[in-house]
């Protein structure tokens, strides 16, 4: 198995690219919809982590997930208990119900400990 679909396994996702740079996703469950259209688009509804080793072996690990503003705190709080940086909070889209937020965090290490970490800190406050 490669260390991409480790990877995905740990998120319960799937990999969308591995190389390169390994990408993994899954959707959250969240009925929403835009322009008055329901969507199940990974572009709106992602839970996604990437991982790009360089030549010192320490890998930059990246996050984002669609959010809705009453779990914004909670998954602030549980990825900074995890010494996880959280980068920026905004919005991607217009006329989306209910109002989505997307939460950016990073960081510079073991991948595996990156995707525990933050798979942990979403079910923790049960967005996945």
């Amino acid at each position: 198995m490669s260390t991409c679909q480790q990877l995905a396994n740990i998120i319960g996702g799937e990999v969308i690219t591995a190389a390169p740079v390994c990408v993994v996703q899954r959707l959250r469950r969240i009925n929403a919809s835009i322009l008055g259209r329901r969507t199940r688009s990974p572009l709106a509804l992602p839970f996604a982590l990437s991982f790009e080793n360089n030549r010192n072996g320490r890998t930059l690990n990246l996050g984002e997930t669609v959010i809705l503003q009453k779990e914004i705190n909670p998954f602030i709080s549980a990825l900074r208990k995890r010494r996880i940086t959280v980068t920026a909070v905004h919005n991607h889209w217009l006329f989306e119900e209910p109002r989505l937020m997307y939460m950016h965090w990073e960081n510079v290490g073991n991948p595996f400990v990156f995707a525990r970490n933050s798979f942990e800190a979403a079910k923790e406050v049960g967005i996945l």
